[in-house]
């Protein structure tokens, strides 16, 4: 592969895990703001689970909120991992082949020197 096609799939993978941190935190927020939502519209509390919600349309809306962000945070924070995983990846290769290159092309330096 070449090191400049290397590169740039390094910086592409770069800005998705930015991308999946970001998700992360819109997670995080559509989170809070689904159990902020459901704790304080409801009256009496009944529970699916460990979510709580309320059977009325605000109650819904809430419960849905809190499971989007708990998929988006789990999502994010997934293909975050993987993407690190992937830049590092590219970042070693790169390495690797500068690590080969650097001796073949000091050796032909000396060799047009001489």
């Amino acid at each position: 592969m070449d090191r400049a096609h290397m590169r740039e799939n390094a910086k592409q993978m770069r800005h998705r895990e930015f991308l999946a941190l970001l998700i992360v935190i819109m997670g995080m927020i559509t989170l809070m703001g689904g159990l902020t939502m459901t704790i304080l519209l409801s009256n009496h509390m009944s529970w699916f689970l460990f979510f709580p919600y309320e059977p009325s349309s605000s109650g819904m809306f809430g419960m849905t909120l809190t499971l989007l962000g708990f998929a988006l945070t789990s999502a994010g924070f997934v293909s975050a991992v993987y993407y690190d995983r992937e830049k590092n990846w590219f970042s070693r290769q790169i390495r690797e082949s500068d690590a080969i290159a650097e001796p073949i092309l000091e050796k032909q330096e000396n060799i047009r020197d001489e």
